[in-house]
C-alpha cells in the first residue's frame, strides 16, 4: 500500500518534520514532494487509509509540483505563496513552497485552515 519514498540523507531532516506533523490528531499525511512530483520524505500515520490508490497519489503529487512552480511566475508582483489551501469533502489539503520542494498536508476536513497553516509553519520553520 505504502508507495516506495526516495529517503535520501538530504531528505532525512524533512521526514522527521513530516512525522512531528503526524503527531497532530487533524493531519492525516504529512510529506515531501520534489520539482518532479516524488514523495521525497514523510508519508501517512499508521492506521490512516488513503483516499486515493498508489497511481492517483503520483498523478496528485505531480500536479502539485506543476502547480507550485507555475504559482512562482507572479512572486515578483504578489510576493511568494506562503501557502494554498483546499477545502474538499473528505479532507483539507494543505501545500507549503518549500525551495524547490513543496511540503504537503493533508488533514480532517473539518480544521481551521488558518490555525492549521500557521502551526506548520511554526513547527516546520518557514517563514
Amino acid at each position: 500500500m505504502n508507495m516506495q519514498i526516495e529517503k535520501t540523507d538530504e531528505y532525512w531532516i524533512y521526514d522527521q518534520k513530516c512525522k512531528k506533523l503526524l503527531d497532530y490528531d487533524e493531519i492525516r499525511f504529512a510529506g515531501l514532494i520534489n520539482n518532479m512530483g516524488r514523495l521525497v520524505a514523510g508519508g501517512f500515520k499508521p492506521e490512516i487509509v488513503p483516499l486515493e490508490d498508489d497511481a492517483e497519489r503520483k498523478k496528485m503529487y505531480m500536479e502539485l509540483a506543476l502547480r507550485v512552480s507555475m504559482r512562482k511566475e507572479f512572486d515578483y508582483s504578489l510576493g511568494p505563496v506562503k501557502y494554498a489551501a483546499s477545502r474538499r469533502e473528505k479532507a483539507v489539503m494543505l501545500s507549503f513552497p518549500m525551495n524547490s520542494n513543496v511540503l504537503l498536508v493533508s488533514a480532517e476536513p473539518n480544521v481551521d485552515i488558518d490555525k492549521t497553516a500557521n502551526k506548520i509553519i511554526k513547527l516546520v520553520g518557514l517563514k
